[in-house]
């Protein structure tokens, strides 16, 4: 039985990858898990994610879990030796699947957990399984159901990208809000919510959930995209909107620090090219960038803080 543990992140819920089973079969890649099943007999045959199966066809087959954005696996219990011979699956709702013999003389059971992604081996078996999660999971609480953002904006002179397909238009809300976060510093629990919410809503494969690979990500994908560009005219601005929620960490990094604050996008993203004098159609929003007031001066006796942001309050 092969057993390795990698750890990523170095705070106190931090993001592990475990090996689970022997090294036969044939390596496949770690996905994020939008469904889950598996097939079993006496051993686990196969692991089915997200509609592709790994492993043989012998056994039979457990229901389908179908995930929705806010579920994911907390509990697993293995038993493995030269393959995986029993596998147990809970989510954080409850919902359960499993199955296998009671071989392997290797038995773990992973509990406060939040599983990320999972890979492994399996030719006509599952012969390993690779589960990345985070332990010691703290999940976020809810701040602000639906708050109005700017996201991001264009001064004049420069020119705006408007994403025509709505897809797209996923990939640049995600991307901007992406690149002001990056500045700051998350926990894993924070890192695994905010990727999974990145993954639901695009897509895309990661490599990890470090913000700057999902950046990276999301900024290939937007190659690829349609878009229309818009030069902004004298006393002009473009801008980035869209509805998001706003969450708070339960674990601060470092001594004294403050829960971490992230919000995630909720909404289809809207672009707006407006004149520079009209900062009232923006008050009310909160602003990613906190640099909006530089370009619309008249915003600096509207600025405020909210929720960890900048915000312009509507006195």
């Amino acid at each position: 039985m092969t057993t390795t543990t990698t750890t990523t992140t170095t705070t106190t819920n931090s993001q592990v990858i475990n090996k689970y089973g022997g090294n036969g079969g044939s390596e496949f890649a770690s996905d994020y898990i939008m469904s889950l099943a598996i097939r079993t007999g006496a051993r686990v045959d196969a692991i089915i994610i997200n509609d592709k199966r790994y492993g043989g066809t012998g056994g039979s087959e457990s229901q389908t879990l179908i995930f929705n954005s806010e579920e994911f696996i907390s509990e697993i219990s293995i038993h493995s030796g030269s393959r995986v011979d029993n596998l147990q699956f809970t989510t954080n709702m409850g919902r359960k699947i499993g199955g296998g013999g009671t071989g392997g003389s290797e038995k773990t059971i992973l509990t406060g957990i939040r599983v990320i992604a999972i890979g492994g081996r399996a030719g006509k078996n599952l012969d390993q399984i690779k589960i990345t999660y985070v332990e010691n999971y703290k999940p976020s609480s809810l701040i602000e159901k639906r708050g109005q953002f700017i996201i991001g904006f264009t001064a004049e002179g420069t020119t705006l990208k408007e994403y025509e397909e709505q897809s797209s238009k996923s990939y640049d809300s995600y991307e901007n809000v992406t690149e002001t976060m990056i500045s700051q510093q998350y926990n894993a629990s924070v890192e695994a919510e905010y990727y999974a919410k990145v993954s639901f809503s695009t897509e895309i494969k990661y490599e990890n959930t470090q913000l700057t690979t999902i950046k990276t990500e999301l900024e290939e994908q937007l190659l690829s995209s349609l878009s229309t560009e818009v030069t902004i005219r004298e006393g002009m601005v473009g801008i980035l909107l869209v509805d998001g929620t706003i969450m708070e960490g339960d674990d601060p990094i470092g001594e004294n620090a403050d829960n971490p604050i992230w919000m995630y996008p909720i909404s289809v993203l809207s672009y707006a090219v407006i004149s520079v004098d009209n900062y009232k159609s923006v008050l009310e929003h909160y602003d990613l960038t906190g640099e909006l007031a530089v370009v619309m001066p008249e915003l600096i006796d509207y600025k405020t803080e909210k929720n960890g942001y900048v915000f312009y309050e509507n006195k």
